[in-house]
């Protein structure tokens, strides 16, 4: 590119090395606070007028899709005035720094403006040294290096905490006892828990330049009825919330810090512990809730635009400023839900422009080990991006967009989701077989009526789509090689509890000799492949700190499959009289009848410590 500026920015030389703009085009900016975004190109000749920063690089981003035509005009006004992502930093995957700046600069090509790091523990708070201890959190010299670094592409980095409940992490040190309510909530109404929360926020305030801070408050279930309640008797939990609300934005404005919390306790309060936005909240709790803190109502599953009517209509009623949180599945093992995340979000973000929602976020979630990539997120960010710039856009509108921001294919992403496809049909109600026969046993599955033998055909089908799918992408090969591996594995391992189940109870003799002697080597080998390409992939992407908890888990599956080839030969050879784990009939994991399985044998569950065993792992 030829500038007819001088001393262009870093940040706009950076971003061109990662866009396609042939090298002769001529580029003019112009800065002018308030005006929408304008770009226009005529010939060699291109010019990008922009209200904020982050605009320069989405029209950057605009020019490198219309490169190859001789005029292109467009003008754009975001209908959000705040639009970015929460990527969760704090279920053992904590995003490292290059990739952090990598999500960066494709978010700015984009054109959002705001990120959040989800930090429960994984932040330096230097008074409290067990805080984050070995967990891979951010010293604040790092997230002062982010910080900056964002701030030069127009991004604004709010930080992400909690001030109430999801500190077990935290709260399993000795130190933190006199702070404890339950296992993983604050002792509210203590003096020492707003010492440490203090000490929290001023460890923001070293760390970021915003005045904004979002401080969690959220899924607190069981909030006032541990040590507080043996402390104080009972309390109302909304007065306990709102009192312990109270307390913690008067410590934000100390730090000049303008707070944000998770909306859900209110309705918990009100329902019995259950989510229902659609209700109508007191006014006696409107009432006691600071003005300036903003509500964030959260939202990932909805899939219609009507749905969201009664809950918008609800959080409006607060005097809060109301933000919407909306959801890229990638919480539920290796493998994204992206058809999932894009229709939810469309309906999320149709509803929120109808509504005046002028701030959104897209959360990505981590839960249960973060294991699926952070840049399964992409499509779903790009979808935010155009509905705030152009509104409703159609698949082929948006990868075109995705791939000038990424260079990545939009219809190789969507290939990830196919892990959790095994019949190849498409589900509303979200389900992640590719989870639970990754770790189920492999003579003690508890999902042996949930397996079918076309799976083997249909997974190693989905791992050549994506083996090739890696090596199509520019950036990203790591990410779809350890989807391909997995479903290599699974077209394995996805039956052979089943194989085994129907063998041995058959006695056929001659298939368990096939599955001790070739099947489970191969499920070894295969596993053995699965697990380098997950380390590769994570450390593209994260800090080391938390790999250790899959190396756990994956080890444990290696060792059970070698266990199994020694308990089958030795009942082949007479050694054993029989194998335990086969002789007991098999029931469906979900109560279903078999007539019920036939229809839809596919299913979701989350928790990994309930898929290895019915036996307990922890106590």
């Amino acid at each position: 590119m030829i500038f007819t500026k001088e001393n262009i920015d870093p940040q706009v030389l950076e971003i061109g090395k990662q866009i396609v703009l042939p090298e002769d085009l001529q580029l003019e900016t112009v800065y002018a606070p308030g005006e929408p975004l304008q770009v226009s190109k005529s010939g060699k000749s291109c010019k990008i007028i922009y209200g904020q920063r982050v605009e320069l690089f989405r029209g950057l981003g605009l020019l490198a899709e219309h490169s190859g035509e001789e005029t292109y005009e467009t003008t754009q006004k975001a209908r959000f005035t705040m639009n970015g992502a929460m990527l969760d930093c704090s279920r053992n995957g904590v995003l490292n720094l290059n990739a952090t700046k990598q999500m960066i600069r494709y978010m700015a090509l984009m054109g959002h403006n705001m990120l959040m790091l989800y930090t429960e523990d994984t932040y330096e708070v230097p008074e409290y040294p067990y805080f984050g201890y070995m967990r891979g959190r951010y010293t604040q010299s790092q997230l002062q290096e982010l910080d900056a670094y964002a701030a030069g592409y127009g991004i604004e980095m709010i930080p992400c905490i909690q001030t109430l409940a999801h500190l077990s992490p935290t709260l399993r040190w000795e130190c933190f006892d006199d702070i404890k309510d339950t296992e993983d909530i604050l002792l509210c109404g203590e003096e020492k828990t707003y010492e440490f929360i203090e000490a929290m926020i001023r460890a923001c305030r070293n760390s970021f330049r915003t005045n904004r801070i979002h401080i969690g408050m959220d899924e607190a279930f069981l909030l006032g009825l541990g040590r507080y309640r043996e402390k104080n008797g009972f309390h109302p939990r909304e007065e306990v919330f709102c009192d312990h609300l109270i307390r913690v934005n008067e410590i934000c404005k100390k730090y000049d810090f303008k707070p944000m919390i998770w909306s859900d306790m209110f309705y918990r309060v009100t329902c019995a512990g259950m989510y229902d936005a659609s209700i109508t909240i007191s006014k006696k709790i409107r009432a006691v809730v600071p003005a300036e803190v903003d509500l964030v109502y959260w939202e990932y599953d909805t899939a219609t635009k009507e749905e969201y009517k009664k809950p918008l209509e609800s959080h409006l009623q607060f005097r809060n400023k109301v933000i919407f949180a909306g959801g890229a599945w990638r919480w539920l093992g290796f493998a994204p839900h992206i058809q999932k995340s894009q229709e939810a979000s469309r309906a999320a973000l149709e509803a929120c422009i109808e509504n005046g929602i002028q701030e959104v976020i897209l959360t990505a979630w981590g839960d249960d080990g973060n294991e699926a990539s952070f840049f399964t997120i992409l499509p779903t960010l790009q979808l935010y991006a155009e509905y705030a710039y152009q509104g409703a856009v159609d698949d082929a509108e948006l990868a075109k967009r995705l791939y000038a921001c990424t260079g990545e294919s939009l219809e190789d992403m969507m290939l990830m989701d196919m892990p959790d496809r095994p019949d190849g049909v498409y589900r509303q109600v979200v389900t992640n077989p590719s989870c639970y026969f990754l770790y189920s046993d492999v003579l003690g599955s508890l999902f042996e009526k949930h397996s079918r033998d076309e799976y083997k055909k249909n997974y190693a089908d989905y791992a050549k789509a994506l083996f090739q799918a890696a090596d199509r992408s520019t950036n990203h090969g790591d990410m779809y090689r350890m989807l391909a591996e997995l479903c290599d594995l699974l077209s394995l391992k996805s039956c052979v509890s089943a194989d085994a189940y129907h063998a041995y109870r058959t006695g056929n003799k001659e298939a368990l000799q096939i599955i001790a002697e070739q099947t489970l080597p191969l499920v070894i080998d295969h596993l053995d492949r699965f697990r380098d390409a997950v380390e590769e992939c994570w450390m593209a992407e994260k800090k080391r700190s938390g790999f250790d908890v899959l190396d756990i888990r994956l080890g444990g599956v290696r060792a059970r499959a070698k266990s199994a080839i020694r308990q089958l030969r030795d009942y082949l050879a007479g050694d054993l009289d029989q194998i335990e784990e086969l002789e007991e009939d098999r029931l469906a994991y979900n109560n279903k009848t078999d007539e019920e399985l036939e229809q839809n044998p596919v299913m979701a569950w989350g928790i990994r410590k309930h898929l290895f065993t019915p036996n307990r792992l922890v106590w």
